[in-house]
C-alpha cells in the first residue's frame, strides 16, 4: 500500500525511504523518479506513490527544474525520463503552441508555458527529458523511466475506493491498469457485458459499489481515454497509429418515454447514467466533448453508448455493440441514501430527492385535470409546487441535467389561474393562493390567455393551456423529515412575511409552511409559540432574539 501523508512534503520524506524510488521536495511539489521502464501512457497512470494525491508526470515549468531533475537521474543512473507534456493538434518544437501539461484526467486544461527543447527535432507528440539534451518530442511507445510530481492542488479526500484503486486490486489481471479521479476508481477488468445483464457486467468488490463507468465529467472521460491508450500501448503492444483502437462499454443509456424511441419529442434527449440497482441520473450531454462526431443518432435501436479511442466524445450504439466491447468499470464508496431517498431514486420515472421531498418526472402526456390525480406512486403526492428560482434550478439539474428535457414538453406543475388569481391545486380539490409576483417566471411570463403554469427546460415557469397533453412533475413530501438547519436570533422582515400566528407548536408551524404554496422557510419562537411563515429566497432578515429561522430547502 502506498504511504499516506499529511502533505506532499511529508510524502516525499516517506517515499525517500523506499528502495525503488528516488525523491526530492522542490518548490511546492514532491518529485519522485521511478527507474522501471514504461511506455508513455502507462507511465501517466503509474504515479501512485502517495495516497491522497493525484500524481502526474512532472510538469517542467522553468529551466530551474533542470538541475533538480538531472540530480535525480544521476542518482539513479537514468539518462531519459518521461515528463507530463503532450501535443494535441498541430505542434512544432519551435514554440509551445499546441503543447499541454497533462495528467491522466486532464488534457486541454493547462497549456504548456515553458519547454526547453533540444536540437534533436520532433519524432512524436510525447515529451521526455534527456540528460544533457533537455526536452525531446518522441513517440509514446518508447520505454523510459519517469518522474512523478505530487502537488498540493491535486490532494483528494482518501476514500475506500481510493485505497482499493491504488493497491493494485488483487482480483483483476495484473496487466489491467486503474485510475482514480473524483471519488471513483476506474478499471478495465477484462469483462464483457452480457445481453440481458448489461448493467451488472462489473465484478463485485466487497465494501464498494460496482457499476459500468459513469463518465459524468470531463476529468472522468479523459481518464477513460488514458486507460484505453495505456491498455493498447502496453498490453497489446499496438503501434502508435493504433493506440486509439479501443472501445469500452459504459453505463450510459437512453431511457425513452415510449417503446423503441418512437416519441417524436425525444431524439437525443433522456440519456441517463444507470446502475445495477436501478438508480439513474441524467447525463449532462451539453458539456463540451460529451458526444463524438455524428452522435447521438436518431436510430431507434441505439439506446446505449460507449467510449471509442478513435473519437473525441462518446458514441451512441445498440446492445450488440455494448456486448461486443470490454466493460469499463467504476468503483465508489457505498451510497448513503435514506430509506425515503432510496425508494424515490428507484422509481420507474426519472426522480430526484431534495427539499425534504421526492420529485418524479412523469412522461405520459395528459391534461392538467387528469395529471392532478396521477401522482400516486408514493403516498400523499401532488403536482409539484415550484415556488423559487433555486428550486427550479435544482429540478432542472437533478431531473434532466438542464438540457435532457425536450423543449416541446414542459411539465405541468400544481399552479393554475382562476380569473386573476393563481392557486396551488391539490388532488383532493383543495387549493392555496399563490403570490404570482414571487414565482420563478421565465421572461415575459405569465401571459394572458393560458391558465396553467408549466416548468420548462431551464427550470422557469411559463403559462400554457390546461387542456394540452403534456408531461407532468409530481411532488412527494417526506413526512418523516425532522432535520432542519436553524439560524438563531433572526426572523424575516415584514415584506417577506406571509403571516405570524400565535400558539403554534413547532410541528404545526412547520406543517403550516409545508402546506402553504408560498412558504419557503419559517421562523419559530419557542418561548411564546409564535410561528412566522416566510416567502421568497432573497429575504431581508431582522434581529429577533426569541426566534430561530428554519429553511425548507434541500
Amino acid at each position: 500500500m502506498q504511504p499516506q501523508a499529511a502533505n506532499a512534503a511529508s510524502g516525499c520524506i516517506v517515499t525517500a525511504t523506499l528502495e525503488t524510488v528516488t525523491s526530492v521536495y522542490f518548490g511546492t511539489s514532491c518529485l519522485i523518479l521511478h527507474t522501471e521502464l514504461k511506455k508513455f501512457n502507462a507511465a501517466k497512470l503509474s504515479c501512485l506513490d502517495i495516497l491522497g494525491y493525484s500524481g502526474h508526470l512532472v510538469h517542467i515549468r522553468s529551466l530551474s527544474y533542470q538541475p533538480v531533475i538531472e540530480s535525480l537521474m544521476n542518482a539513479s543512473s537514468v539518462s531519459t525520463v518521461w515528463t507530463g507534456t503532450e501535443c494535441y493538434g498541430t505542434c512544432t518544437t519551435a514554440s509551445s503552441t499546441g503543447w499541454y501539461y497533462t495528467t491522466s484526467a486532464r488534457k486541454y486544461e493547462e497549456s504548456a508555458t515553458f519547454i526547453a527543447w533540444s536540437a534533436t527535432g520532433k519524432t512524436g507528440n510525447s515529451v521526455a527529458w534527456q540528460k544533457g539534451q533537455k526536452s525531446i518530442a518522441v513517440v509514446p511507445t518508447n520505454t523510459y523511466a519517469f518522474i512523478c510530481e505530487y502537488e498540493e492542488k491535486y490532494a483528494y479526500k482518501i476514500t475506500a475506493a481510493a485505497k482499493y484503486c491504488l493497491s493494485k486490486p488483487p482480483n483483476f489481471p495484473s496487466y489491467r491498469v486503474s485510475g482514480y479521479v473524483d471519488g471513483s476508481c476506474f478499471i478495465n477488468p477484462g469483462v464483457t457485458p452480457v445481453a440481458g445483464k448489461i448493467r451488472s457486467a462489473c465484478p463485485n468488490v466487497t465494501g464498494l459499489v460496482s457499476r459500468l463507468a459513469h463518465l459524468s465529467s470531463t476529468a472522468k472521460r479523459t481518464m477513460g481515454y488514458s486507460l484505453g491508450r495505456a491498455l493498447m500501448e502496453s498490453s497489446y503492444n499496438n503501434l502508435v497509429s493504433d493506440i486509439g483502437g479501443f472501445q469500452f462499454s459504459i453505463g450510459l443509456e437512453q431511457l425513452s418515454a415510449c417503446t423503441a424511441n418512437a416519441c417524436a419529442e425525444e431524439g437525443s434527449y433522456s440519456w441517463f447514467w444507470t446502475t445495477p440497482e436501478g438508480y439513474k441520473w441524467p447525463a449532462k450531454t451539453q458539456e463540451s466533448y460529451f458526444w463524438g462526431a455524428g452522435s447521438p443518432t436518431t436510430s431507434t435501436t441505439n439506446s446505449y453508448a460507449n467510449i471509442d479511442g478513435g473519437y473525441e466524445g462518446l458514441l451512441d450504439c445498440d446492445s450488440g455493440k455494448i456486448t461486443g466491447a470490454g466493460g469499463l468499470c467504476e468503483y465508489i464508496d457505498p451510497y448513503s441514501f435514506s430509506n425515503f431517498d432510496n425508494a424515490c431514486l428507484l422509481s420507474s420515472n426519472p426522480s430526484a430527492t431534495g427539499y425534504s421531498s421526492c420529485f418524479t418526472l412523469n412522461r405520459i402526456a395528459t391534461t392538467f385535470d387528469l395529471a392532478k390525480g396521477k401522482c400516486t406512486e408514493f403516498p400523499n403526492g401532488y403536482l409539484a409546487r415550484v415556488n423559487t428560482v433555486e428550486m427550479g434550478t435544482f429540478l432542472s439539474t437533478a431531473l434532466w441535467a438542464k438540457t435532457g428535457l425536450p423543449p416541446t414538453m414542459p411539465l405541468y406543475t400544481g399552479l393554475r389561474r382562476n380569473g386573476t388569481q393563481w392557486y396551488w391545486m391539490y388532488p383532493d380539490g383543495t387549493s392555496a393562493a399563490a403570490n404570482s409576483s414571487n414565482l420563478p417566471w421565465d421572461a415575459s411570463q405569465p401571459q394572458a390567455g393560458n391558465d396553467c403554469a408549466l416548468l420548462g427546460q431551464n427550470g422557469l415557469l411559463k403559462t400554457g393551456s390546461c387542456t394540452t397533453n403534456q408531461w407532468y412533475l409530481c411532488h412527494y413530501r417526506n413526512e418523516f423529515y425532522e432535520s432542519f438547519l436553524g439560524t438563531a436570533k433572526i426572523k424575516a422582515s415584514p415584506s417577506a412575511t406571509i403571516k405570524e400566528t400565535n400558539n403554534f407548536t413547532f410541528r404545526q408551524c412547520r406543517q403550516s409552511c409545508q402546506n402553504n404554496g408560498e412558504c419557503t422557510s419559517f421562523a419559530y419562537a419557542m418561548s411564546n409559540s409564535i410561528c412566522q411563515l416566510i416567502s421568497g429566497s432573497s429575504i431581508t432578515k431582522v434581529a429577533a432574539p426569541e426566534f430561530i429561522w428554519y429553511s425548507l430547502g434541500p
